[in-house]
């Protein structure tokens, strides 16, 4: 009877375990590093890193490698809904090679599901002289998916992982 009764608690300790190690996270997160290509340079692949929590305040870092180069920057704008999510932020390092006048940035992803870019999409927008952190905040916001016409586009390799809070 001793017996039983220590395998039933030493079972009960291991599932209370369990269900703590694969409880949700109550912050959203967003992080990855992936490839895509544009649709207006089919030749030339963009790459994303970015690590994002969405806590007050807003937790995150971004890099978009372009042909121009590296942009690099904070996050100050997170929604996240289901396997998306849409960020934004101020570029705060940009490539030497020759600026293009990108002064903050708006990102869309979606998260396929799958270990790997099956089904990940993304989209990035650069602020150009014309717009500010402001608009891209406000696409961020409003959770936009016009996307300027564009996109999404797929994720050709790497693996975002968008994560709800929950």
């Amino acid at each position: 009877m001793r017996a039983l009764l220590a395998l039933l608690a030493a079972v009960a300790l291991v599932v209370s375990s369990a269900g703590a190690a694969l409880a949700t996270s109550s912050v959203a997160r967003v992080t990855g590093t992936y490839t895509y290509f544009a649709y207006d340079d089919p030749n030339e692949p963009r790459t994303a890193s970015i690590s994002v929590q969405a806590t007050d305040p807003v937790q995150g870092t971004f890099t978009w490698a372009r042909p121009a180069g590296d942009y690099r920057g904070t996050v100050t704008c997170v929604r996240v809904m289901g396997n998306d999510a849409w960020f934004a932020g101020p570029v705060t390092s940009e490539p030497k090679k020759g600026s293009e006048g990108i002064n903050s940035v708006f990102f869309y992803v979606h998260d396929g599901g799958t270990p790997g870019s099956s089904g990940d999409l993304s989209f990035v927008w650069g602020a150009l002289s014309d717009e500010n952190l402001g608009d891209m905040e406000a696409l961020c916001e409003s959770m936009d998916t016009g996307f300027y016409g564009s996109g999404p586009f797929t994720v050709v390799a790497g693996n975002l992982k968008v994560r709800p809070a929950g």
